[in-house]
């Protein structure tokens, strides 16, 4: 049986702006949003996300973003020791208090000629839009949702044994707690999708990707310490483990 994803996608940003001020002091200037550059590096055994391997080998994971208040935009890579495997993600986010919206542009596969083909039927990327929770002090608790809207993510024909012109939606949600020493999480599917074993091949709602993670601050220097993180993933739909470490500098 086919299963169709409607996938409703509903950003809104609300941008509100009130001046409240008994006694207005013209020679100070209204304060600005700092601007700050944002350069990280993680270096992990494996590359796994979202339930699914994206590099088997250890991968050097950089991240270049510029910082202005809310906003986010920045580039993140990934590439393995052999520089077999390639990602470039180029994104744009924007947080709120406890809330996060973004929209990210994966490229992995790199089998198009041009970088540049963003035309729907021959383009490499997959635009993605994702809604996000962040959780609170008193209730530690994140929600993502995330769904491809745009670009290689196509459906699968069974008729054709491969697959089709029409836009799949794959969409992945991603329930998150944190404890004191360790984080939880659980990722879904809710029907055919990119994600775990089927890359649209298996029909109906999925867990994909659970597991935990825990991070430990190794004291390089009195002021200087790396954090080392492990995280186990288990991805049931695919019937798959996969344990991870990485280091980010």
């Amino acid at each position: 049986m086919k299963t169709k994803i409607i996938s409703l996608s509903a950003i809104v940003l609300l941008f509100s702006g009130s001046v409240f001020s008994q006694t207005p002091v013209p020679s100070e200037p209204a304060s600005e949003p700092k601007t700050n550059f944002k350069v990280t590096t993680d270096i992990v055994s494996s590359y796994i996300w979202r339930g699914t391997v994206g590099s088997p080998d250890p991968n050097i994971q950089p991240t270049l973003a510029i910082v202005s208040g809310g906003f986010e935009f920045g580039v993140w890579g990934s590439t393995d020791y052999r520089a077999s495997y390639k990602e470039l993600d180029p994104y744009l986010a924007y947080t709120l208090k406890n809330f996060k919206i973004g929209i990210t542009d994966y490229d992995w596969s790199f089998a198009n000629k041009s970088y540049f083909d963003y035309k729907n039927s021959t383009t490499d990327h997959i635009l993605e839009v994702s809604l996000s929770f962040l959780g609170t002090e008193n209730l530690p608790l994140s929600i993502s949702l995330n769904t491809m809207i745009y670009g290689a993510d196509k459906k699968w024909d069974k008729n054709l044994d491969g697959y089709s012109t029409k836009q799949n939606y794959s969409t992945y949600i991603e329930f998150g707690y944190a404890l004191r020493d360790f984080n939880v999480f659980l990722g879904v599917t809710p029907a055919n999708g990119y994600y775990g074993a089927g890359y649209g091949k298996i029909d109906g709602f999925a867990v994909c990707n659970l597991g935990l993670t825990s991070v430990r601050n190794i004291k390089i220097s009195p002021d200087f310490s790396i954090p080392l993180k492990g995280t186990v993933y288990v991805n049931p739909q695919a019937e798959s483990i996969y344990f991870v470490i990485g280091i980010t500098i």
